[in-house]
């Protein structure tokens, strides 16, 4: 059978997986795109790599064979991929045989494809494997053939070599010893990826292609980590596919792009790719290297793209899903929007600047067709987002080794302005400012205030959408304020011009943080002192254009904290009135132990008016609590004096403060500490609940937990407030049943992994009184 030219996208990026739900709304996307795979390879799927001996749970697998059969409905290939490199013993037959029962079993829920991948691995073989293979190459050739004839010769069958780019041929690409083994040695049926000359390839000749599909004697897949993300998670990528020519295609058996972590922000790395593809296979002709161009094919997936930002539900799935991680699974049922159709662009729509030639942006074509997306739902609380509107965003996160256009003339007014070198020396001490320097700051300002507007608009309907761009645009709007302030300070003769060299075509991570990061550079140190470019103005924090971000605790926030754990002290309402003399009591007993012991795993959510949300971790509650008794409490019976004998005269101060001087003693039951010995203790304040951010504050502790090692952790809360009940369920938190149940506690865990017993029969002989 002939091999068919692959399309499509490959989750094959470190960090958090995309969710069931997510999956489920990609297959019709791409479907609509043209596109016609999807490789499931998700690195942090323990089940995936690290673990990948142990067999799916039923639960698991039920998942896992819905998500299978909504790819065949709207005829996406599906192909799942293992990744056994990590610490396979390649010469054992029990290890050969718990990588086909494993792969079995997902041919029986319904897969037809499949991959083995021995990526980011080190080369070197197991001592017992030297005996009877004389490379890695030989051993991964072997069990990739063995593997392959046990599945019946699958089409297509793909393997990931360990040197699966030129800069990571050792010693040199046409010296590797490697390659030609892979070659010479694995089943010519055998697809091979490769992500050209980098890990992350600015271009990709016809001529490297040639040269690698000698090697392997096979046309290679494409594994394109054009905007891949992983590597600097303060980066976004949603600029257009290119550096790619379309006389690509003949020598190719096809490419599948790993796009950004976040899965709501890859609308415009998809559907480029897509018109990339199309316009590709329909040609022939290897000379066609102006056939694709990328400034077209980005300005109609913007057009495409701009009515995602009007809908509230962008799922398109007319089946059940099970969704949600490894052992927390839930139904929900979603509907496909109908059809509509899209208004055409307004002659107001922007031209864009693409390498010094004006474009201006086309109407959608037949070649590029419109999505139908439904806007009906679309209320704006404030000005819609325009084309011209995500022509600039997508100019600010544009792609790893280059800006847009709007984004380079930024960078270069800003350093102008910094670096500005006057023809007079006698300048820099004048009581007035050149007049051209003063005409380009109040540009430089006027250009940053279109860029805010921007960043309220993102704030709509799209719920998801919105939370996935606004850490980013967060960042971009801090660099700005602070861009301004400074340059405010010049204005006012308190600092002098800065002299900066600015490296250029660096690696995409040498310096990380792209366009934001950037901007930062330019300003020097002392342009950190501006005390006004940490706050903005604002009129109404709770306005729907309020934008949140989640990041690390900082000492400077202490104070912050502990005024939120006092505006909830009172059953969720604000407390001061209960603690009029020491305001802080409440956040000594509730916030200050775990930022003394455990700052590392703290979180805090901040919108426009400051810090509005917090999340509090620690690895090992028995320590924790141990450390609270002897080094925390002392503390506390120096600051607060204890309570008179007469519990009747007691108030709220007094009755925490006899908390500190007899603490009752806490003691974790082995149930708990066993598989759930991590705790976390959540609060957000009023104006910030409802957002959808408590989920997002929860992700960071418990991946944090997760990556010290932790097996689970657990919390409890009030068995009368429902509302948090269900939140922390559908977080994957289930119920942990005690004989002998405390009247004002419920406790809730979450396992780490499938060693941790089923939470519905853990019996706990004891309770545990928590702060």
């Amino acid at each position: 059978m002939a091999k068919p030219f692959i399309c499509g996208v490959v989750e094959g990026f470190y960090g958090k997986p995309w969710t069931m739900k997510q999956r489920a709304d990609l297959f019709p996307r791409i479907t609509t795109f043209g596109m016609d795979t999807y490789m499931y390879a998700p690195k942090d799927d323990f089940k995936h790599r690290s673990a990948w001996r142990i067999p799916y749970s039923a639960s698991e697998s039920e998942q896992l064979r819905r998500l299978i059969e909504e790819s065949k409905v709207h005829n996406i290939r599906f192909i799942y991929a293992l990744s056994p490199g990590l610490d396979m013993i390649f010469s054992s037959e029990k290890e050969m045989k718990l990588l086909m029962d494993k792969l079995d079993q997902v041919r029986s829920l319904g897969c037809e494809s499949f991959a083995l991948l021995f990526d980011d691995i080190e080369p070197q073989l197991h001592p017992a494997d030297e005996v009877r293979f004389q490379t890695p190459a030989h051993a991964q050739a072997y069990v990739t053939n063995e593997v392959y004839h046990h599945m019946g010769a699958p089409n297509p069958f793909l393997f990931c070599p360990t040197e699966y780019c030129e800069a990571y041929c050792q010693p040199s690409f046409y010296q590797s010893s490697y390659l030609p083994i892979i070659g010479a040695e694995l089943n010519l049926g055998i697809d091979i990826l490769w992500t050209g000359p980098r890990v992350i390839s600015k271009h990709i000749s016809c001529a490297s292609i040639r040269a690698v599909n000698k090697v392997l004697k096979r046309k290679v897949i494409i594994w394109d980590n054009l905007h891949a993300n992983d590597y600097d998670q303060r980066r976004i990528f949603l600029g257009p596919y290119c550096g790619r020519s379309p006389a690509l295609v003949p020598l190719l058996s096809g490419v599948l792009t790993n796009p950004n972590c976040e899965y709501e922000i890859n609308f415009i790395p998809l559907r480029t790719l897509a018109i990339w593809s199309k316009l590709s296979i329909e040609t022939t002709d290897e000379s066609s290297e102006d056939l694709y161009d990328p400034s077209k094919a980005l300005n109609s997936a913007i057009i495409d793209w701009l009515p995602q930002f009007s809908i509230s539900e962008n799922c398109t799935t007319e089946i059940p899903l099970i969704i949600r991680g490894e052992n927390n699974l839930e139904s929900m049922e979603i509907e496909q929007p109908p059809e509509k159709e899209d208004s055409p662009p307004t002659e107001e729509m922007m031209s864009i600047e693409s390498e010094g030639e004006k474009k201006v942006l086309p109407s959608p074509t037949d070649e590029v067709p419109p999505l139908p997306l439904d806007t009906d739902s679309f209320l704006p609380k404030h000005d819609a987002i325009t084309v011209e509107d995500l022509c600039l965003l997508c100019d600010m996160f544009y792609l790893p080794y280059q800006h847009g256009s709007r984004a380079v003339e930024l960078l270069q007014e800003l350093s102008w302005l910094v670096n500005y070198n006057p023809e007079n020396p006698d300048e820099e001490t004048d009581s007035t400012l050149p007049t051209e320097w003063t005409r380009k700051a109040e540009q430089f300002r006027l250009k940053c205030g279109v860029i805010d507007s921007l960043f309220t608009k993102i704030d709509g309907p799209n719920r998801s959408l919105h939370y996935e761009i606004h850490p980013y645009v967060t960042e971009v709007q801090s660099a700005l304020y602070r861009a301004k302030a400074y340059i405010s300070r010049i204005e006012r003769k308190e600092c002098n011009f800065h002299r900066l060299d600015i490296p250029t075509d660096p690696e995409p991570w040498v310096f990380q943080g792209g366009f934001g990061a950037e901007l930062t550079r330019i300003l020097p140190p002392e342009a950190y002192k501006a005390d006004e470019v940490y706050k903005r103005p604002v009129e109404n924090p709770s306005a729907a254009t309020c934008v949140y971000f989640v990041r690390p605790y900082c000492v400077a926030d202490q104070e912050e904290l502990y005024k939120i754990c006092l505006l909830n002290s009172d059953n969720g309402q604000d407390g001061s009135h209960l603690f009029p003399d020491h305001p802080d009591i409440i956040g000594d007993r509730g916030v200050g132990p775990y930022l003394e012991f455990a700052p590392e795993l703290a979180y805090v959510l901040t919108d426009d008016a400051g810090v509005c949300g917090y999340v509090l971790g620690v690895v090992d509650t028995q320590s924790f609590y141990e450390d609270v008794y002897t080094k925390w409490l002392p503390r506390m019976c120096e600051k607060y004096a204890a309570p008179a004998p007469d519990k009747s005269t007691w108030n709220s101060t007094a009755e925490v403060a006899n908390g500190f001087h007899n603490p009752p003693k806490v003691i974790i039951p082995d149930c708990l500490s066993g598989p759930y010995p991590s705790h976390i203790k959540f609060n957000l304040l009023p104006r910030a609940q409802g957002k959808g951010m408590g989920e997002s504050l929860i992700t960071c502790v418990l991946e944090s937990l997760k990556n010290k090692g932790s097996k689970g952790v657990h919390l409890d809360i009030s068995p009368d407030d429902i509302r948090y009940l269900n939140f922390y369920t559908s977080l994957g938190f289930k119920e942990i049943i005690m004989p002998t149940q405390p009247l004002n506690q419920v406790f809730l865990g979450k396992g780490f992994s499938d060693e941790v017993v089923d939470d519905q029969n853990v019996k706990v002989s004891g309770g545990a009184e928590f702060s």
